[in-house]
């Protein structure tokens, strides 16, 4: 079954400034309107369950939401 899937490759250097922890996480497209607009809770790439409140470009992306979507595209 094929998944609708945000992809953004940009990755930000880590801000000394930012709070400690915090990262972007990659989410799917389908859960996209219900986590940013319903503010209801939403799955990860990763795993991780949360409920988007931040920009996601102002933080390093996931590690493991990067290696979840490697493995979606089939690479290695």
């Amino acid at each position: 079954m094929a998944s609708d899937v945000i992809e953004d490759i940009r990755t930000r250097p880590s801000d000394p400034d930012l709070e400690d922890g915090k990262v972007a996480h990659i989410i799917r497209k389908s859960d996209q309107m219900r986590g940013y607009v319903m503010g209801e809770e939403i799955t990860a790439l990763c795993g991780e369950r949360f409920v988007p409140t931040r920009d996601p470009y102002q933080y390093p992306v996931c590690e493991g939401c990067r290696q979840a979507l490697t493995l979606l595209n089939g690479g290695d």
